[in-house]
């Protein structure tokens, strides 16, 4: 006999089969990576119109661009004391809207001092967004039990890319401002939509004591900060060095030696994107340690070849190796007591180490020959898989039982 249908009272009480995973889940603090990856995509296409607009020589643009960093770094150093007061959940909104709002701002900045000041409040909302949206892809990877935290980077990714692509089409039928203005507006939509849907979280009520003690990251957060820094200076590197390096060292053509960032990025996204399957079965100190590898193969690969086609083969596997070791340093920090604090740190610390690469790989470029910044680097990932085993315990917890 067929079995009888539940009445509407049995479907109201029976419990979800799975209440903390899926998409539900997944999709609200997925929208939060995608949003902030596509508000930075967007003010890329807006660089080169404020230089125009102000009439900024290269020395007074660059110096405006890196209030963006100095302000992420600011913020996201006091982004723990901030979490731990008002929680991931309502520090997400605050910043998101913040930081949509100042987008268009720094699309009509009349003068160098004005734009200077925006992009510093741009960068610090930014910066504090992030942190906030990484702890609460920490709990929800703890809550689910699995992991989700490379899709999550992977989507902050095609935000970049969608933002940049539909900010440079809107180019052709407005002005710069109204540009900022709509993208903005769109972006807060799908902010608001993803936030609706977002689990509330409870202000955290503790002792002043232990709040004094919670703003300090423990021994092993700081090792994967430096981690963490390690790896996003690798990534500056090549962003900045790659497309020189082809040119200037292998004779490649302007629009041939673009192409190693290019590959770069893109074997990156599908790592990512392939990363939370990975995770599921493999350890995450093995998968850094195996990403390090991958990447000491792939940056040497120019260097000891001579070759442009060997050259472009190596920043594709570079962007494979990196492509999981920041989620998984993530995830390890999120799994530590104080996840808030830990994250705070790992996030600044990586965000450091992305600021102070560029001057420090023309040191060594200028001191030895740009291959030295691939070797330098290379070097670098050596450190990090020794380091490697601080990523386990997170994995073990973020992994389902088989």
């Amino acid at each position: 006999m067929r079995p009888a249908e539940p009445s509407a009272g049995e479907r109201l009480t029976r419990p979800n089969p799975d209440p903390v995973a899926g998409w539900p889940v997944w999709a609200p603090i997925a929208a939060m990576f995608f949003v902030n990856g596509a508000i930075y995509g967007v003010w890329a296409t807006q660089i080169p119109l404020a230089k125009l607009r102000l009439g900024l020589d290269p020395s007074a643009l660059g110096g405006a661009l890196f209030m963006v960093g100095l302000g992420a770094i600011a913020a996201m150093a006091a982004s723990g004391w901030m979490l731990h007061r008002i929680g991931a959940a309502a520090l997400v909104r605050i910043s998101g809207v913040v930081f949509c709002i100042l987008l268009p701002l720094a699309c009509i900045a009349a003068s160098a001092p004005e734009l200077a000041a925006i992009l510093f409040l741009f960068g610090a909302s930014g910066g504090v967004m992030d942190v906030a949206m990484n702890v609460a892809a920490a709990e929800a990877e703890r809550r689910a039990k699995r992991p989700y935290m490379s899709s999550f980077h992977g989507t902050w990714s095609m935000g970049g890319l969608t933002g940049a692509g539909i900010g440079t089409l809107l180019l052709h039928f407005v002005e710069g401002g109204w540009q900022g203005l709509v993208m903005a507006a769109l972006l807060a939509v799908l902010f608001a939509v993803g936030q609706a849907r977002l689990r509330r979280e409870e202000r955290q009520a503790e002792a002043t004591g232990a709040k004094r003690l919670a703003l300090r990251p423990s021994l092993p957060g700081l090792l994967v900060g430096v981690m963490a820094a390690l790896c996003f200076s690798g990534e500056g590197a090549v962003l900045d060095w790659a497309a020189i390096y082809l040119r200037d060292s292998l004779g490649a053509a302007i629009d041939r030696a673009n192409i190693g960032y290019a590959v770069f990025s893109g074997a990156m996204a599908v790592g990512r994107f392939c990363g939370d399957r990975i995770r599921k079965s493999v350890d995450g100190a093995a998968l850094v340690r195996g990403g390090c590898v991958l990447v000491f193969i792939g940056l040497l690969a120019g260097p000891l070849s001579n070759r442009l086609d060997v050259a472009v083969a190596g920043y594709a596997l570079t962007g494979f190796g990196f492509s999981n070791m920041v989620p998984v340093l993530f995830s390890a920090a999120g799994a530590m007591p104080r996840p808030e604090t830990q994250i705070a740190a790992v996030s600044t610390l990586g965000y450091a180490g992305l600021l102070a690469a560029p001057p420090l790989f023309g040191f060594v470029a200028q001191a030895t020959s740009l291959a030295g910044i691939f070797y330098l680097v290379a070097a670098a990932t050596v450190f990090i898989a020794a380091l490697a085993g601080i990523c386990s315990p997170a994995e073990s917890r973020t992994t389902p039982s088989r």
